[in-house]
């Protein structure tokens, strides 16, 4: 397929063109010159009809730009509607008038959220959900969990504790959502910790036992470094995001402990 990823030097732009290359033909979109070797076009999707010339002839388009949690207070809600509704709101035009079969579009789980960057994903779904209904266009919204850069391994460790998600599984969501059978749908790009009904209601009388009972070695790291740990846990329910998009995540905090842990220390 011809796909274009948009925010081609973010996170999700740069791992997905890396993902997707091997087996796909694409072309990349930014504000910012890229220095790759694919076909690039510079567009800032904030305008109208930027991405014309760079959408022409694709079948799909990835669409990841967008100002984050993590830059609020950072950038003004002017500037955060600009780019993730007006974006939005441009690409899907472009879209329409090239006749792109399918948008990938990256959400969040902040969408359930009550500040402005949660209003603007609550818009942005509105927009995907209109341009599906509209014009026929096939929208799969991803919501990932957080998975912003980590600062050094014990960040990124603690935050497998509480509401974060391996990028890697971000990525692969991304590619299932290209490929995938469906026509429609938001899927929780979240991480599967498999704590039972048990676990839950027992969780607040030894919650670093119910750690190490789920990944053997947890519990020492976790009081080594005074990782903080959730108030609660509670088990996965991924059965939508299995059956339709056939997404299963690998990484947790059992995976950290595997590829970055040794004899109880982490290993950098």
């Amino acid at each position: 397929m011809n796909i274009l990823i948009t925010g081609a030097t973010g996170s999700v732009g740069s791992g997905a063109a890396e993902l997707l290359r091997e087996n796909h033909d694409i072309r990349l979109s930014d504000v910012v010159e890229v220095d790759a070797e694919l076909p690039f076009h510079l567009a800032d999707v904030r305008e109208p009809g930027a991405l014309d010339a760079a959408s022409e002839g694709a079948d799909v388009i990835v669409h990841t730009p967008a100002w984050h949690g993590i830059h609020m207070g950072q950038r003004s809600e002017e500037e955060f509607y600009a780019l993730n509704v007006t974006g939005t709101f441009n690409m899907f035009r472009s879209a329409v008038r090239n006749r792109v079969r399918r948008v990938v579009w990256l959400s969040s789980m902040s969408v359930y959220g009550d500040d402005f960057y949660a209003y603007t994903k609550k818009l942005g779904e509105q927009l995907c959900r209109y341009n599906h209904e509209r014009h026929g266009i096939e929208v799969i919204m991803l919501r990932p969990a957080d998975f912003t850069p980590f600062r050094d391994l014990r960040h990124y460790g603690e935050r497998m504790l509480h509401g974060g998600v391996d990028r890697r599984d971000v990525l692969r969501a991304v590619e299932l959502a290209v490929e995938g059978p469906q026509k429609f749908g938001a899927y929780h790009i979240v991480r599967e910790d498999r704590f039972t009904e048990d676990d839950a209601r027992s969780y607040a009388d030894a919650p670093a036992d119910a750690w190490e009972r789920l990944y053997p070695g947890a519990k020492r790291v976790i009081e080594r470094y005074g990782f903080r740990l959730p108030d609660a846990v509670r088990p996965p329910d991924l059965a939508k995001e299995r059956e339709e998009l056939g997404y299963r995540p690998a990484h947790h905090f059992g995976t950290f402990l595997a590829e970055s842990a040794r004899d109880g220390e982490i290993v950098e």
